[in-house]
């Protein structure tokens, strides 16, 4: 309940949807695979039904959209550039089973400049609707932004599936697609960052049950 509460007090949820528009996709530099996977659903019937394609990583990881894939397990060998110096990085994650909130945050991730050192990332904010419009789509998982809890830039992310910063581990993680963000959350890398917003990794999710989109499989 503590962590709850510091989250609303925060302002780290956005019962909204993440607008992609402008922004850039992170491109996947390394690492990735297992089921090379497509959510089916396109219109809201509910279903989190998807299919396992095949062709290269890189279609399912360098997009926002209804395709998507799973990290390896090891720090760096998943890895992302985001293409400046971010100070945030926004993580889309796609759904393929519940239990929820746990099965839209099941990865952790790690930020660095060199793809050497890593740190690991704090999640400083969450979009409870995703980012599609139809909010009837249930695929379409929590967004979340990421950070060192500093006003440090990165230039690139390496995504694990479970991890210390997940909130729920069985094996595999289903990634959409990173975005590098500045610090108030916009997107654009041309204006000067500013303060990194308080950073806060007891999100305590579990316990929210705060989503409409979620309440639709209860």
């Amino acid at each position: 309940m503590a962590n709850r509460q510091q989250v609303i007090d925060n302002q780290m949820l956005d019962d909204g949807i993440f607008d992609t528009t402008g922004f850039t996709t992170a491109t996947l530099l390394s690492g990735g695979g297992g089921c090379l996977g497509t959510s089916l659903d396109l219109t809201g019937t509910g279903s989190y039904s998807y299919a396992c394609g095949g062709g290269p990583v890189s279609d399912y990881a360098n997009a926002i959209d209804n395709k998507w894939f799973q990290s390896g397990g090891t720090v760096g060998s998943t890895v992302f550039d985001l293409g400046f110096n971010a100070t945030k990085a926004a993580v889309f994650n796609s759904i393929d089973h519940g239990p929820l909130p746990g099965e839209s945050i099941e990865s952790t991730v790690y930020l660095s400049n060199d793809k050497v050192s890593w740190t690991q990332a704090v999640v400083e904010r969450v979009w409870l609707e995703g980012f599609m419009a139809n909010t009837d789509i249930l695929w379409d998982g929590f967004v979340y932004a990421v950070g060192t809890g500093t006003t440090d830039t990165f230039r690139y992310a390496s995504v694990i599936h479970g991890g210390p910063g997940s909130l729920r581990d069985d094996g595999d993680d289903e990634i959409n697609g990173l975005m590098g963000l500045k610090a108030d959350f916009t997107g654009n890398p041309t204006d000067i960052p500013e303060p990194a917003s308080l950073a806060l990794m007891g999100l305590g999710l579990a316990g929210l049950g705060f989503s409409r989109r979620r309440r639709k499989t209860v």
